[in-house]
């Protein structure tokens, strides 16, 4: 990490400060500033963010709860490595709250009340992924690749929906299963692909379209998280969509 009081804070505006505190700790780790297992010192955090103890501790709190780093007495918070039946766990809510989303944004879009510019906004996102500046920032991709996905699930029209689905932070997931690896440009040309069929799915109001290609592009996401995980832990990778792990 940087120098003390060096560090950023980041967050939305109107965010308590624990909050900003816990989404700049998940940008870090995103962007691989904690080695993997690191012993994470509140007191260290709180001098180099400029802030006090206590919102550190309810952001390094939060984030044990949500299992991007373990929080075990007298041993303190350290940066957390997925493991298999974690990462496993997370695609099979993260495959039920997609299949709903898209379920309410299809009926919405037969309503009316998802329009040709939502599909656009949705089109545009993509063809920023596939552009060669993003492909040179990893970063920037997951980026793009999550607000994707989150944008499709805002139209669903659900609230509640949409806020669990902002809980279980699958994109903080993939990058923490990613970090240090380059397979992820392999599989580029599959996922263009995949997202491409969500997004025609939606516009054509397709139901039975759209649950293809979300049970496919998951079920390839899964099996290649499961992949780069067993590569950078030598974890075994075998779990599987729909089947306990």
């Amino acid at each position: 990490m940087s120098d003390a009081g060096s560090i950023l804070l980041v967050g939305a505006p109107g965010a308590t400060l624990a909050e900003n505190v816990r989404l700049t700790l998940i940008d870090l780790i995103m962007r691989g500033a904690f080695d993997e297992g690191m012993r994470l010192y509140p007191e260290r955090i709180a001098e180099q963010l400029g802030v006090s103890m206590t919102p550190v501790r309810e952001a390094l709190m939060q984030l044990a709860a949500e299992g991007f780093v373990s929080g075990i007495q007298r041993r303190g918070f350290h940066v957390r490595t997925p493991d298999p039946v974690q990462i496993t766990n997370l695609w099979q809510v993260r495959q039920g709250l997609e299949l709903t989303a898209g379920e309410l944004a299809i009926a919405r879009r037969r309503s009316g009340a998802v329009s040709d510019a939502d599909i656009e906004y949705l089109a545009e996102l993509q063809r920023r992924q596939e552009s060669s500046q993003t492909l040179a920032n990893h970063r920037e991709k997951l980026d793009l690749n999550g607000q994707l996905h989150q944008r499709m699930v805002e139209l669903s029209g659900n609230e509640v929906l949409v806020s669990l689905y902002q809980g279980i932070r699958t994109k903080v997931a993939g990058s923490l299963v990613q970090r240090g690896l380059d397979t992820w440009r392999d599989r580029l040309t599959a996922e263009s692909a995949e997202h491409w069929g969500l997004i025609n799915a939606l516009r054509d109001a397709d139901l039975a379209a759209y649950d293809a290609a979300t049970r496919k592009h998951l079920t390839r996401s899964l099996k290649d998280a499961l992949a780069d995980l067993a590569t950078r832990t030598g974890q075994p990778s075998q779990a599987a969509l729909g089947k306990s792990a």
